[in-house]
């Protein structure tokens, strides 16, 4: 619907969701505000993302790693990191 002011009228409740199509329905049920899927969409509108299986920098895992090793597992550390114990071992004796 479009309002007296030419914007679209804001369908309120729990499945504000649904009025998202495909990806962008999936993006707004994660996310705190909804209502930043809007933001992502004029970003990103009309391109290809394709998102890295690795969520954090090698420079930010090192840091990690530093601070966190002897205080943390292995095993801990490559969980909140998503790599292998093995990985941590080795960047730690770095």
């Amino acid at each position: 619907m479009v309002n007296k002011h030419g914007g679209t009228e804001e369908l309120k409740g729990k499945s504000d969701y649904k009025k998202y199509t495909s990806v962008y329905g999936e993006i707004a049920q994660v996310l705190s505000n909804p209502r930043d899927v809007e933001k992502i969409y004029e970003l990103l509108k009309g391109q290809t993302v394709s998102f890295p299986q690795k969520l954090y920098s090698k420079e930010y895992m090192k840091e990690y790693i530093n601070k966190n090793y002897g205080t943390e597992t292995a095993r801990e550390i490559a969980s909140v990191l998503g790599i292998s114990d093995r990985r941590v071992r080795q960047i730690a004796k770095e």
